[in-house]
């Protein structure tokens, strides 16, 4: 019998297509539900305002930490969108978040988790 090498299924375990996403496959994403939830009349206004305030200060040029500062450039932007991602979870209805995120709802769950104990302590 010839010793042929077995592959080795530690190092590349099979992974579906959702752990394996990346940021810019998520980002597409995000997008198409912060759209969507814009558009909902279900959705406040205040939320609607602060997903507007969002889109402009991402698309402006101008940032509060330039994006050429090495390590620190994209830390205002990630910032102000963890406290509007916080805010939209905490006044939109959950079954209106649900709806418009789509099947991956594990990842919603496990960020409302997080958030959740964020606010606990």
């Amino acid at each position: 019998m010839e010793d042929t090498p077995k592959p080795d299924t530690a190092s590349t375990p099979e992974e579906g297509p959702r752990e394996k996403q990346s940021l810019l496959t998520l980002v597409p994403r995000l997008a198409k539900f912060l759209y969507h939830l814009a558009a909902d009349e279900r959705v406040p206004w205040t939320v609607k305002a602060a997903l507007g305030g969002l889109a402009a200060y991402l698309a402006s040029p101008v940032d509060i930490i330039p994006d050429a500062v090495p390590g620190g450039g994209y830390l205002d932007d990630l910032l102000l969108l963890s406290f509007v991602a916080s805010f939209v979870l905490a006044k939109v209805p959950p079954e209106v978040v649900r709806e418009h995120w789509g099947e991956d709802v594990q990842v919603l769950e496990r960020i409302r988790r997080e958030r959740g104990k964020t606010e606990e302590e």
